[in-house]
């Protein structure tokens, strides 16, 4: 009860900021998130929620997010993305990075870049957690036409969190001022392929359950 109050009171203070810093053509802008404990965030992150993106609704379903440390670099992290393909129903992963920008005064707040295009890099926030059960995540870039681009994502450690989990974390999305942006379901109703046999075609493989 005292943690959900010492978040409530986070996020309180997070709308207030960001629907007063934010307006219709620029990203959202937040306080960092003190106290942030980046060791107790890694592991693995279902897909509940998250804002319409036509490339990943397209190619995938059943995404899940795992951080960790990179042993490289004290300073960021590898996120490893897992989804199921929507033409064979198999498994794939993309890698991406987290670099922090300021470790010590703004420790939630990382630059996101794919692996495959490293010079690509876009602002990425972890704007509310309780760590065990839900996350709110926020990135956003500046288009060519000065627009922002917006992503949220409610993700939670449970594939199919409980109903109390689900209820927080929206409560939260609403004090935060999300309201108004559309957010869809996650599609967690995949069920992944096994590996295909020797023996087995690409066709008998691809058709089989």
């Amino acid at each position: 009860m005292k943690l959900i109050k010492v978040y409530c009171s986070v996020v309180f203070t997070l709308s207030c900021l960001y629907s007063g810093a934010r307006g219709a053509r620029s990203c959202g802008r937040f306080p960092p998130l003190f106290g942030f404990q980046v060791d107790r965030y890694l592991g693995r992150w279902w897909q509940l929620e998250k804002t319409m993106n036509y490339r990943e609704m397209m190619t995938g379903k059943c995404y899940s997010i795992n951080y960790s440390r990179d042993p490289m670099s004290v300073n960021k992290l590898k996120m490893r993305t897992d989804y199921v393909t929507r033409v064979s129903n198999s498994p794939n992963t993309m890698f991406s990075t987290l670099a922090m920008v300021s470790p010590q005064f703004d420790p939630s707040h990382f630059r996101y870049a794919m692996s495959a295009m490293p010079w690509m890099k876009k602002n990425y926030r972890v704007i509310a957690t309780d760590y065990e059960n839900f996350s709110i995540e926020y990135m956003c870039n500046t288009n060519m036409l000065g627009n922002a681009e917006e992503s949220v994502w409610l993700l939670t450690r449970e594939r199919h969190p409980s109903e109390a989990v689900r209820l927080q974390a929206k409560q939260i999305l609403q004090v935060l001022g999300f309201e108004k942006l559309k957010l869809y379901d996650a599609d967690q109703s995949c069920k992944e392929k096994p590996m295909r046999m020797q023996d087995q075609s690409m066709l008998e493989w691809l058709f089989s359950v």
